[in-house]
């Protein structure tokens, strides 16, 4: 037996003593009461004794555990065709099943079935137990995720899990142009299609199934690369570092081409004004041949944490020795082919060898280009190889599009990361908080502008210069981050997979249930005598203590 009775509250005392006065004054006038034989006295002592027992048992609210079976049912979601609802009753062995216009709320363990429930529905469920089956829609996106800000040039990685109903094909398409593909067996899947962010601001494109059904929208915000200094250095002038000068200068970069043209005699032209003091720090990258490996000005780059890109390579093995002898790098080439050169697609041809990997190399999606981080003295440079053949054909042949991705791609790999970027992980729907991380952040302020709020923001324990905050993003569309950048919002629809199965995930998220109590079949309760429970037994007693003496 149990007591809920607060004995810290010194009124519940003052009704103790009380009770226990009434006791002993009871006792005592039927003790003293002459004219009762004994054998009354002592019937009328246990009725009274009775009577008190039943109002000092009211007082402390008694309750006592019992075993009860646990009660379970299925929630079905609007979304949730009868056919699998049925599979999903006769294997989980549960009979009672509701939607969300007429659900009950006494169950001990619910099991939501889909993804498709009105919020108001999942409020009411803060008493049971709560567990979640989903349901994969044959050709719907069960989920997808994407960067929300990328950088210019960088991969834009768009990845996610889709129930396909045949083979088939899944698309990312810019207008009319085809991005990347990846086919789709039937079953399940999951995907990885990828891209270089080549336009600035905000971007979108489409995810399309089997060339008719557009799944989703891919919105995103690609910032532009801060511009760099580029030093060319060349032995002799030639149309592919004419037409990479020209192009660099065209993207807001400051590019200083040096060429040979004969003995003691150079060429310096600039684009974009490199003045004399520019001209004389060393540049953000260099872009010059094997030959030039052992240069000053190429080892002082590296020494300094800067990059450096070889073109023009004509013999990989023989140039990446002389390059890894002269900066420290470790690149290693094997020929793939006995062609003097091999096509890779897009008008692009390149030498017939592959990079072989390592740890500290990163390769340039979809081209024959790779970067090397290397330490000297204490700073870290970055060391490109190229083993494209020449690609300014395509700028001349009007196909600015491919030669811009290409070139991009490259400047990325090899560019720092900017101060202040931020992340944020698409898709992103108003009224669910969604994490914002601030990387190489040089402001020490503990706020941030998301659109017309201001969101507080954490700094790492471990990075001073990287920061944390959430915000829930109120309003649909674009919403602008510290000003200069933007986020793509989603309304919430009661129809899109892929919201319902955010919502359904921070609701199991919040609800932090204890998986302790999963496949148990008992639960202890507390149980207690109704209040009119204690009133019969009440009318009871004072019953027979009433008739008592009329009747003996």
């Amino acid at each position: 037996m149990q007591t809920s009775i607060n004995w810290t509250d010194p009124i519940n005392w003052l009704i103790a003593l009380a009770l226990l006065t009434l006791l002993i004054g009871q006792l005592w006038f039927i003790a003293r009461n002459q004219s009762l034989p004994t054998g009354r006295k002592w019937l009328r002592a246990g009725l009274n004794l009775l009577l008190w027992l039943l109002v000092v048992g009211y007082f402390l609210q008694l309750h006592w555990p019992i075993q009860r079976s646990l009660s379970h049912a299925l929630l079905i979601g609007d979304d949730v065709p009868a056919t699998f609802s049925r599979q999903i009753k006769d294997s989980l062995h549960i009979q009672d099943s509701f939607t969300s216009r007429n659900l009950k709320e006494d169950y001990d363990s619910v099991t939501l079935v889909g993804q498709q429930f009105p919020v108001e529905t999942l409020t009411k469920l803060s008493n049971s137990a709560v567990q979640w089956v989903p349901y994969n829609k044959p050709d719907q996106l069960q989920g997808i995720r994407w960067k929300g800000v990328v950088r210019q040039g960088e991969i834009q990685r768009v990845t996610g899990r889709i129930q396909s109903s045949e083979k088939q094909l899944l698309r990312l398409r810019f207008g009319s142009q085809t991005l990347d593909s990846v086919a789709l067996n039937k079953g399940d899947n999951t995907f990885a299609l990828q891209f270089p962010a080549f336009s600035r601001g905000r971007s979108q494109c489409e995810l399309v199934l089997d060339g008719t059904t557009t799944l989703d929208t891919i919105r995103f915000f690609t910032r532009p690369t801060e511009p760099l200094t580029v030093r060319i250095l060349l032995n002799n002038p030639d149309f592919e570092s004419k037409t990479l000068a020209d192009w660099l200068g065209k993207q807001g970069h400051r590019v200083q081409v040096i060429t040979t043209l004969s003995k003691n005699i150079n060429s310096n032209v600039s684009i974009n004004k490199v003045g004399k003091s520019a001209g004389r720090t060393t540049p953000d990258l260099i872009i010059t041949e094997p030959t030039n490996a052992a240069s000053a000005t190429v080892k002082k780059a590296i020494a300094e944490g800067k990059s450096v890109l070889f073109i023009n390579i004509t013999n990989p093995e023989t140039d990446s020795r002389a390059i890894n002898q002269a900066v420290g790098s470790q690149w290693q080439v094997r020929k793939i082919s006995n062609e003097p050169v091999i096509s890779i697609g897009n008008g692009l041809n390149a030498l017939p060898y592959r990079f072989t990997d390592n740890l500290t190399q990163f390769s340039v999606s979809g081209y024959p280009v790779a970067v090397q981080q290397t330490t000297r003295n204490g700073f870290a440079g970055r060391v490109g190889v190229s083993l494209l053949q020449e690609t300014f054909p395509l700028s001349l042949s009007g196909d600015s599009v491919a030669y811009n991705r290409v070139w991009t791609a490259v400047l990325t790999r090899l560019s720092h990361s900017d101060k202040g970027s931020i992340q944020v992980n698409a898709p992103v729907y108003s009224g669910l908080q969604q994490e914002i991380s601030v990387n190489n952040s040089g402001s020490s302020s503990p706020v941030m502008l998301v659109g017309n709020d201001t969101i507080s923001v954490a700094r790492s324990s471990i990075n001073e210069r990287s920061a944390t905050g959430s915000s829930l993003f109120g309003h649909a569309g674009w919403q602008s981050v510290q000003d200069s950048l933007a986020v793509y919002v989603n309304a919430r629809n009661s129809t899109d997979a892929v919201a319902n199965r955010q919502i359904i995930s921070h609701f199991m998220l919040a609800r932090s249930l204890d998986q302790s109590e999963t496949g148990q079949f008992t639960r202890t309760v507390t149980a207690q005598l109704p209040n009119w429970g204690w009133l019969l037994l009440l009318v009871a007693c004072l019953t027979a203590i009433w008739v008592e003496p009329k009747l003996l």
